[in-house]
């Protein structure tokens, strides 16, 4: 296929420039690695330093922010030097060399050894990627070093060696050429670029890490509950006691349904804030590279309203559950016939409005505060936080959230609890809870269950946040895109 002139500019300005003079010892390259690896390797003596990655990445529309550096050197980088020497190259590479021979090989839809734009828009396509012709011959001319309107299996090889070892998928790697493509270029990036198993795997990465995290404090959540609830369980001895009266069920009472409020809530949590970031990335316009704390908390603000929204009757369940001492008429079907028998399906509703409310606050506050905490640690490091750093920062964030949050958490504990034993149905609304809270127990009514709050929340949303950031460092969800916001 011949490359039209704009390809052919576009390949031509896509030389790398003239080597340096040579380091000394430096040989001429004899195989098809020694001669991707002197490509990259500018000056010539023999190994890829940081500057040279950054000039190579950039050349290809890639991330050159300390986060892709450091992603790089994380899988190349054997002896710590923040370099790249040829056998950690050749070890690494001939690693993944089955890998992207199958990747090649996938695109290459008439099995010639070269890709054309056309094979690219179908490969594409049958990835579930939308791609246009036109943009697929913008994608071609990227990574045409010799400007012949095809790419051999060395061109797109020199592209494959610049990804993180996470990206090493069909789809990843076709969405990551693709966010390079509109870096550089002036193809529009959409949504419609977004691998069609992402938002899938967004969703399960929530789940998973919400449901474990909250497992490990479950205990902790059962003492939070009863002491915001309950307005007799005012000191921490006699509640622990009536736990324990069950033995080490009476700990973990409830926990079914927090695992089955959390791993959907926590799912669609993070889901939805992903998305809606992606959004506004979009609607804000080629060039992009990141978005402000308040709009990231108006995302956080969505999440939380959606999250609250889909999940709500299995949080008022776990309430009630939760507030329920011994065996008798603690089951989950009798305590759901309960709430049903009262109010209808209104019944698994009660204290809607007020959850709302505090679920929305509470969540912007808590994604703002830790997207800040973000960026600041970041700013003062000179390197971006590690998964095990953001489930600290998380849990500092948490920290300031729930501190702001828990009048509006105790009001709606309340709401939930009506209709139990002992929890009778006193409250009209959120307001009438609040101001008959104030008038009878004055506003400390309002931090009951402070500390084991915070015992409970902090290290769950440390551990939620290191989970959920290590599963998507490992899979490899967001692609290349969630690299650009530290980008030179």
């Amino acid at each position: 296929m011949a490359a039209s002139g704009l390809e052919g500019e576009l390949a031509s300005e896509q030389q790398l420039p003239l080597p340096a003079p040579a380091g000394e010892g430096w040989r001429p390259p004899s195989t098809p690695l020694e001669e991707l690896f002197d490509s990259l390797d500018q000056n010539k003596d023999g190994k890829v330093d940081v500057q040279e990655a950054k000039a190579a990445l950039k050349q290809l529309g890639l991330p050159a922010g300390p986060s892709y550096i450091s992603a790089l050197l994380d899988q190349y980088d054997l002896d710590g030097t923040r370099s790249i020497e040829f056998e950690e190259f050749r070890r690494y590479v001939e690693s993944k060399q089955g890998r992207m021979r199958a990747i090649f090989s996938r695109l290459d839809l008439d099995g010639d050894g070269r890709l054309d734009a056309r094979e690219v828009h179908h490969a594409a396509a049958a990835l579930g990627l939308a791609v246009a012709e036109g943009d697929a011959e913008h994608m071609v001319a990227l990574l045409d070093s010799d400007g012949d309107g095809m790419l051999s299996f060395q061109e797109f090889q020199r592209y494959m060696v610049l990804l993180p070892s996470s990206q090493m998928g069909h789809a990843r790697v076709l969405a990551a050429w693709i966010d390079s493509t509109s870096w550089i270029d002036s193809m529009e990036y959409h949504l419609g670029h977004v691998p069609p198993t992402e938002p899938l795997e967004r969703l399960l990465a929530g789940g998973v890490a919400g449901a474990v995290s909250r497992t490990a404090v479950a205990p902790l959540e059962r003492l939070r509950t009863i002491m915001m609830a309950d307005p007799a369980a005012s000191r921490l001895g006699p509640v622990l006691r009536a736990m324990w009266a069950d033995g080490t069920r009476g700990l973990f009472r409830g926990n079914l349904a927090t695992v089955m409020k959390v791993f959907p809530s926590s799912a669609i949590q993070f889901a939805t804030y992903d998305a809606c970031k992606d959004v506004m990335m979009h609607l804000a316009g080629p060039g992009t590279q990141d978005l402000s704390t308040l709009q990231k908390a108006g995302a956080g603000l969505v999440s939380g309203a959606v999250a609250c929204t889909f999940t709500y009757p299995l949080e008022a369940l776990r309430t009630q559950v939760a507030v329920t001492q011994g065996a008798a008429g603690a089951s989950y079907r009798s305590i759901v016939r309960d709430m049903v028998a009262g109010r209808g399906l209104r019944g698994l509703f009660q204290g809607y409005p007020s959850a709302l409310v505090s679920n929305s606050f509470s969540y912007a506050l808590g994604f703002g505060s830790y997207e800040f905490l973000c960026t600041a640690y970041a700013g003062w490091r000179g390197a971006p936080p590690s998964p095990g750093e953001k489930g600290l920062l998380g849990g500092c964030a948490s920290f300031a959230t729930m501190g702001l949050t828990m009048p509006m958490e105790n009001v709606v504990k309340r709401l939930q609890a009506q209709g139990r034993p002992g929890f009778p149905q006193r409250y009209s609304g959120g307001l009438d809870c609040a101001a008959q809270m104030l008038r009878q127990e004055g506003a400390r009514a309002f931090w009951r269950g402070t500390v084991s709050s915070l015992a409970r929340v902090v290290p769950a949303i440390a551990a939620t946040r290191l989970l959920y950031e290590t599963i998507v460092d490992t899979r490899g969800i967001g692609g290349v895109r969630r690299y650009r916001a530290d980008s030179d």
